[in-house]
């Protein structure tokens, strides 16, 4: 018995390694959050992915005959559950969730431990939150700058992520955490009236929480007519097709969005809720970059010959 616990404390601290290797991959900063699902991970072979999938499966099936009532939407559960356990190269293709193979508890049980041995990891934020810089501390002439848009984070955890990997200078965009723009600043509204069409990005969780913060965002943060709001953050189909960690909560529901589809609402009535910190560190810093800012798309060869036509010998094109 002693031998097994020995062995399982060391599989956790070989993971626990591993995953500070991944989620700091290119000097990336993250948090705590992040490097437990990292951990989760790593702890989730691929041959028990199948299995780990098909019990999600068949809870969110469950879920949806009842709100039916009729007996064929079983397929959802049970016939999923088997075709995944039967061909598991089908898993992939599949939208699903997984529940986190580890607990919180022995996850902070194993950090403390390493932190005894090695100290701090590289790239973990610290858990003491530091003080947000106001803008009205800042340079006056920081005013006389406009900005296209600010993300907004539910976690304030992730905006400090996002601020800690420089993001919000490589986009030139101001990120804070939904408690630090409640209500907006005013300073920040006066730098967004200065670009033609002020945009703000809300990032959010998969979570009946998260949903109603990116519908109540405009009267939450106090915007000014004119402003546009755009939700980046997680839905339940995105947390389905990504197939993240989703942890399982018995609350009672409210009124549920009516942009859900069945097997979303299905999917939170069960009790799950999937975090951005769900996602790997570098995945969510690309995925925004791109979102954000998208890449130009690049002319195809016989544009540009339909437009070298209309240009001429010492002429100017138009």
């Amino acid at each position: 018995m002693v031998f097994g616990t020995r062995m399982r404390h060391s599989n956790l601290d070989t993971a626990l390694e591993r995953s500070i290797a991944h989620a700091g991959m290119g000097g990336v900063r993250y948090t705590r959050r992040q490097l437990y699902y990292e951990v989760c991970r790593t702890l989730l072979p691929p041959s028990r992915i199948p299995d780990a999938a098909s019990q999600t499966t068949a809870a969110v099936g469950s879920s949806l005959t009842l709100a039916l009532r009729r007996p064929h939407p079983l397929w959802i559960g049970t016939m999923s559950a088997s075709l995944l356990m039967s061909v598991p190269s089908l898993v992939w293709r599949l939208p699903f969730t997984l529940t986190p193979p580890l607990t919180e508890t022995a996850f902070d049980d194993a950090l403390a431990a390493y932190r005894a041995r090695h100290g701090d990891p590289p790239g973990l934020l610290s858990d003491d939150v530091p003080p947000f810089l106001a803008l009205d501390d800042r340079e006056p002439d920081l005013y006389d700058y406009g900005l296209a848009y600010a993300l907004i984070c539910q976690d304030t955890s992730i905006a400090r992520m996002l601020r800690a990997n420089f993001l919000h200078m490589e986009m030139s965009c101001a990120i804070l955490a939904l408690e630090e723009a409640s209500p907006l600043p005013d300073a920040l509204i006066a730098m967004l009236m200065r670009a033609p069409v002020p945009r703000i990005l809300l990032l959010h969780d998969a979570s009946p929480e998260g949903l109603r913060f990116a519908a109540d965002a405009a009267a939450l943060l106090d915007l000014p007519r004119g402003f546009r709001v755009r939700a980046l953050g997680l839905t339940p189909m995105h947390a389905l097709r990504r197939h993240l960690f989703a942890v399982r909560r018995s609350e009672p529901l409210e009124d549920l969005p009516v942009s859900l589809n069945l097997i979303e609402r299905a999917w939170l009535r069960t009790g799950y809720r999937a975090e951005v910190a769900a996602l790997r560190p570098v995945t969510l810093l690309r995925t925004l970059h791109r979102v954000v800012r998208p890449a130009r798309r690049r002319e195809s060869w016989f544009s540009s010959l339909r437009r070298w036509r209309t240009i001429s010998y010492m002429s100017w094109p138009e």
